[in-house]
């Protein structure tokens, strides 16, 4: 890679005794002189990467001799260098004296270019925490007559990947996230006396945020988009691996958008800092059912989102409160383990059973109960004879018809969800979980109608709804967990369960 290098000289003028008020702070510039310089890795294949220091940029210089939160700060204007020593007190510099020697660490932000350092015990922290790129390095030094040098060679951090997406109207006002289950958000928590970084994240597939990034009239040809940045899985680095991303622009009320690529090159340039060019928005897939919404549950270490609506509703939200309104948003009845109705599709308030399903939600028609079998009728999912107590995925009617890292919920996942606020919409038979205490439908809000259960009829408005859980009963294996809704609560019912055979609603999520 061609490494573009550019020099930060100071002219070496003595400063001693020479005063200036920075940020209402009256400090006393350092009668050290600085001469460093600073390289990265660039060139016409790195797309979104830096291929040369712009206006305002700023390098973030810590020494490791040198007490928190006391630093250097050095700005491009466009054609040359200036530095700021920051935080010094009155009659004092950074403290460098002649011939001492340690260490220095830069940092540069490409979205932290406004930030302040402050001191956490002997640890420097940034004002904001910048989900986004990074570059570092460090140097040793030793004073020499009086001055300072080095060459930093900046390098992105291991494994940390950037996404760009074209377009020109991109706005820092606007809400646009970016999330794949391999990928999780990294920005820097501190930096040690000694130089360390300490990294913070959060869940494997929590969302990425888009920055501004404005390439256009640069010499590698890029227009004005959004730039994304995560820090790629141990599991996923340099492996074959399929990724799905989900794009959604302006919030809750926006717009989602999916895509899976399938390219397994993508990834081998992860620790040469390249940024990779998603393709335009008319390439991607546009969700208009079964949006992933983000509720902020993380889940053993990764993200979970949940769908907006039931696995086959129509809507996310009843319209009114008629039978047809009521059935689109409650969707379809699933017997656990099984994948389809027993019903044909749009009878289920008069059900036409499907062939071999003319029970109905019971033992009969269900796909792995075997009247004359010994010495347990239920031939696959039992907790006594060899059977399995967890939904499988070729039984699990969440992947089977939505696919991808669709599912049924399990218990942590359920767990999850009801530690969030919930309210009783009444007039809308059922409830709504949120994520904050603002107005409904305008936060990250899902609905949990009141479908109610199906055996051998459609139940109606009875004023509750059963939802699956993808594990078996603990002592009862003719049953499965579930989640009790119903107009005076919104309950784990996993201490009872339900039997395996009932039809169920199903609520899916992904990561």
């Amino acid at each position: 890679m061609k490494k573009f290098i550019v020099i930060l000289f100071f002219a070496a003028v003595s400063f001693v005794s020479c005063k200036k008020e920075i940020s209402g702070i009256e400090t006393t510039a350092t009668d050290i002189i600085f001469d460093l310089s600073a390289s990265y890795q660039g060139g016409p294949d790195a797309k979104a990467v830096k291929t040369g220091w712009e206006s305002g940029d700023v390098l973030y210089v810590f020494f490791n001799n040198v007490a928190a939160p006391k630093y250097l700060k050095m700005s491009f204007n466009g054609s040359s260098w200036t530095y700021t020593q920051m935080n010094g007190a009155v009659e004092e510099s950074l403290g460098l004296a002649e011939n001492a020697t340690g260490t220095m660490r830069a940092v540069y932000l490409p979205f932290g270019n406004s930030e302040t350092v402050s001191a956490d015990g002997s640890s420097f922290v940034f004002s904001n925490t910048c989900f986004s790129y990074f570059l570092t390095a460090t140097l040793g030094y030793t004073v020499v007559e009086g001055k300072v040098s080095g060459a930093f060679d900046m390098q992105p951090w291991a494994n940390y990947i950037q996404f760009f997406l074209d377009d020109v109207s991109a706005d820092p006002s606007v809400d646009i996230e970016l999330r794949e289950p391999h990928l999780r958000p990294w920005a820097i928590s501190s930096i040690s006396a000694d130089g360390s970084i300490t990294m913070t994240s959060q869940a494997n597939g929590a969302p990425l945020k888009g920055y501004v990034y404005d390439k256009s009239n640069k010499e590698i040809g890029e227009s004005k988009g959004y730039l994304f940045s995560g820090y790629l899985a141990a599991g996923a680095q340099n492996t074959s691996t399929t990724y799905h991303f989900t794009l959604v622009v302006g919030g809750w009320q926006g717009t989602y958008y999916q895509k899976t690529f399938e390219d397994r090159t993508w990834y081998r340039s992860a620790t040469e800092g390249r940024a990779l060019k998603m393709p335009a928005l008319s390439n991607w897939t546009t969700v208009t059912d079964y949006k992933p919404i983000d509720l902020g549950t993380d889940v053993g270490g990764k993200r979970i989102y949940w769908s907006s609506r039931n696995l086959g509703a129509t809507v996310d939200f009843p319209a009114g409160t008629g039978d047809d309104d009521v059935i689109a948003v409650n969707g379809d009845y699933y017997a656990w383990g099984d994948t389809e109705p027993y019903y044909e599709p749009g009878t289920i308030k008069t059900p036409v059973w499907k062939t071999g399903k003319s029970a109905g939600y019971y033992p009969a028609s269900y796909k792995y109960y075997d009247e004359g079998a010994s010495p347990y009728k239920y031939t696959k999912y039992n907790w006594d004879y060899g059977g399995y107590r967890d939904l499988q995925p070729e039984d699990d009617a969440a992947r089977v018809n939505l696919g991808r890292n669709w599912h049924t919920p399990t218990e942590s996942e359920w767990s999850a969800l009801l530690s969030l606020k919930k309210a009783k919409e009444a007039s809308y038979e059922g409830w709504s979980v949120t994520v904050s205490g603002g107005t409904y439908w305008v936060d990250p809000t899902i609905f949990f109608p009141y479908a109610c259960r199906c055996y051998d009829h459609w139940e109606g408005h009875a004023g509750y709804g059963d939802y699956w859980a993808s594990r078996l009963h603990e002592y009862e294996d003719f049953k499965a967990n579930c989640i009790y809704i119903q107009n005076a609560s919104f309950t784990w019912g996993g201490g009872s369960g339900n039997g395996i055979t009932a039809g169920l609603s199903v609520r899916p999520v992904t990561e």
